[in-house]
């Protein structure tokens, strides 16, 4: 019975848009859901130049005009790679650090930044600090590593007196500082520049317009948060002027990880959600914003957006939406290619909260020409989706046998599947809500199919999600294995099509798994709870601790990594597949050699003086040092401390459960004999726990500064080894003569 049927199938954003539909909303990654209140908080909605609201239908809001204006505070927001916010406080001009609900000051004392406005972190961990006191504004750059101040750039000019210092945003390495009167924008890269930037345009027929905000989409692209002064009317543009959302009394912007762009508006209110995929512009629900005063937003790392807030910073919640109750959708024609056929069952992929419904309604026909009162096509109230020739779509339902499956009892509730897919062995996802759920086809045989979506809800917080809709052509043939009396009659035949497709479905679902018993084999598509049977055929026992993903690798991976199990390469490649990035291995005995080289102070030759200052372990080369008597026992020493023995090297902070895990790797699979150390880098190189430079470290990124001429440079009196703006430090003071590391 496998690959009989083959399903009609509707899951893309462009079948979906040819679709009619009423009180819905078309979002890019949930599908078809119920629209929501224009009144909603937070919704926008399009504003015009004179300062009215236009709802989506077209029509004006009752009283004509936009919300009231909030209370701009300009402040910003920025996080590091830590995860520590930083808020500043242009009243106070200081700047606090938040992390794990503790928050101390930047620098350690107010007045240190005069009016910080904007905030942001590069790539290089460097704050980019935009100050709007007096004067023209400038730009501090601190290093939150070292916690430093690196360089003050005042951006000020004779000609242009009034300019300020707006907002900054950083992209990569770079910091784009956005100026007014007039607007531009400047490039800063750690201690270059400022070089001048992208020319800013201002929408076209919008009247005067001052920049208020800057953000950046992932790609790189620069949006501007523009306002007109005195009014709540601002809009979002690209720096080139492009139309990207228009709101009334936006404060600020952020964009996350996904492109979603996120509107801070006015004290308290909802932030707007618009989403841009395939140049298409999406209005999301908004989401609930309580506390915010109007000042900074910004996406944090983890994914969700933050906030300032009278007491620190803030997080957004859930929708903060109201929907409509009902809505429909209604499928075009849908075609088996075969006249006078059963259909048989319908899947849905969909995320029904409690309290919430979706049925499902069917039309047939075997009429080729379109119906002469068919439904006019009616697109969705939000989420509109440019349509690739709809010459092309097939035609709509007639009105006429519409109205009859409204009025009849034709909408049959859905069954949720305990199986999850029908398709064979298919998997959903641990964090994917989407459920699969089923309906046989109640309606006449016929060669074409029309599907009417009901969706209703009965609370104004939650709306029903359709994702992807999947009909079977044609259904099961097991009437052709009957007497053929039993099923002469339209409606006996009907019965028995119904009655028997519970069984014969799961019947064609373990034929279809049977026929396709070659992805239990595969790791990469073998299923989840099969995964450790097949790991069995190894001779693994998987470890549920690791990463779904992590766990298919290494059963792809064994019998290559089982010919070399124990080296430092099969080593270092397991704990890759688990951690996500490989460490670095060091084995003592490669660095053994002769005594390593000592940094000595005034008190004289004596390495047991202890006025010699020794730098940890550091060891510059293999053999750097002085050969004495007491070479021999130092070699002696060498094979005690070193034989045997290796590092691992970390390349972040490992919780306590990742700790556990990668001793649990290394007790298994090192050689019996030998034994280990494991060292996490974390924020960076520890100077005095395992540095060897050249081998494990590097001090300074490299080129991209002049480079040390001997004979120029005197090491010890001016020397800087590294760049300071990375801010690597051997200790919080500490200093090598007259030279920083870092």
């Amino acid at each position: 019975m496998d690959g009989d049927r083959e399903p009609a199938l509707l899951a893309d954003l462009d079948q979906w848009a040819r679709c009619r539909h009423e009180n819905t909303a078309l979002i890019p990654g949930r599908g078809v859901q119920l629209t929501w209140d224009d009144e909603s908080p937070g919704t926008t909605g399009t504003v015009r130049p004179d300062g009215t609201t236009v709802r989506p239908d077209g029509t004006v809001r009752p009283d004509g005009t936009v919300r009231p204006e909030g209370t701009v505070r300009p402040a910003g927001l920025a996080f590091d790679r830590w995860g520590r916010a930083y808020r500043s406080r242009p009243a106070e001009d200081r700047i606090d650090v938040i992390r794990d609900g503790e928050t101390v000051t930047l620098g350690g004392c107010r007045g240190l930044f005069d009016r910080p406005r904007g905030l942001a972190v590069d790539d290089g961990q460097l704050l980019y600090v935009a100050e709007g006191g007096t004067g023209a504004g400038r730009v501090t750059v601190h290093d939150v590593w070292a916690d430093r101040v690196l360089r003050r750039i005042p951006l000020g000019t004779r000609s242009h007196r009034r300019t300020r210092t707006v907002d900054v945003v950083a992209v990569g390495d770079r910091a784009y500082v956005l100026m007014a009167r007039p607007a531009r924008i400047l490039v800063c890269h750690g201690r270059r520049g400022p070089l001048p930037g992208p020319r800013p345009s201002p929408p076209r027929c919008r009247g005067p317009l001052t920049p208020l905000r800057i953000a950046a989409r992932p790609d790189g692209t620069l949006l501007l948060l523009w306002r007109r002064p005195g009014t709540p009317y601002s809009v979002v543009t690209t720096v080139y002027g492009d139309m990207v959302a228009e709101a009334a009394g936006a404060t600020d912007l952020t964009v996350t990880a996904d492109g979603t762009l996120f509107l801070g508006l006015g004290d308290g209110q909802p932030f707007p959600r618009h989403l841009r995929q395939e140049g298409d512009r999406t209005e999301l629900e908004p989401v609930d914003a309580t506390g915010y005063d109007g000042g900074a937003v910004a996406a944090a790392p983890d994914g969700s957006v933050a906030f300032t807030t009278a007491r620190g910073i803030g997080r957004t919640g859930g929708p903060a939406a109201r929907h409509r109750a009902t809505g429909r959708v209604v499928t075009y024609r849908l075609d088996s290619g075969a006249y006078r056929t059963r259909w048989g069952r319908l899947f849905l992929d969909a995320c029904i909260p409690p309290r919430t419904e979706v049925r499902a309604g069917f039309l047939t026909g075997d009429d080729d020409e379109p119906p002469a009162d068919a439904l006019p096509w009616q697109p969705a109230d939000r989420g509109s989706f440019t349509i690739r020739r709809p010459d092309l779509t097939p035609p709509l339902p007639s009105m006429a046998l519409l109205d009859a499956v409204g009025t009849s009892d034709g909408f049959r509730p859905l069954l949720r599947r305990p199986t999850g897919r029908e398709t064979p062995w298919a998997q959903i996802p641990a964090n994917d809500r989407y459920e699969t759920y089923e309906s046989p086809v109640a309606a006449p045989p016929g060669r074409y199919l029309w599907v009417v979506l009901e969706l209703s809800s009965g609370t104004v917080a939650a709306t029903p999600r359709v994702r992807a809709l999947r009909v079977e052509r044609p259904g099961h043939q097991l009437l052709r294995q009957l007497p053929r009396a039993w099923s002469r009659i339209e409606g006996d035949a009907d019965f028995l099509q119904r009655f028997l497709a519970p069984a014969e479905g799961m019947l064609h679902e373990l034929d279809a798994r049977a026929a396709r018993r070659d992805v239990l084999v595969d790791p990469v598509t073998v299923p989840q709870e099969a995964l450790t049977w097949l790991a069995g055929f190894a001779g693994l026992v998987l470890d549920r601790r690791w990463p779904e993903n992590a766990r298919r690798a290494l059963v792809a991976s064994a019998y290559r990594l089982f010919r070399r199990r124990g080296t430092p390469g099969s080593l270092a490649e397991l704990l890759g597949m688990y951690l996500g990035r490989e460490p670095a291995i060091i084995e003592q005995w490669r660095l053994r050699g002769l005594p390593g080289g000592l940094l000595r102070g005034p008190a004289g030759p004596d390495p047991d003086d202890p006025a010699a200052a020794v730098l940890g372990r550091m060891r510059v080369g293999g053999t750097t040092g002085r050969t004495d008597s007491g070479t021999a026992s130092a070699v002696e020493d060498g094979y005690r401390t070193a034989a045997h023995r290796f590092t691992v090297l970390v390349h972040d902070r490992l919780s306590a459960e990742q700790l556990g895990v990668v001793r649990a790797i290394l007790d298994l699979h090192k050689p019996a004999h030998t034994v280990y150390e494991i060292c996490e880098s974390g924020s960076g190189m520890r100077v005095g726990s395992r540095l060897h430079l050249g081998l494990t470290s590097v001090v300074g990124p490299g080129a991209r500064w002049g480079p040390a001429v001997v004979g120029r440079v005197a090491l010890g009196g001016d020397g800087v080894v590294g760049v300071p703006a990375t801010g690597a430090r051997v200790h919080e003071t500490s200093v090598v003569g007259e030279v920083r590391v870092g």
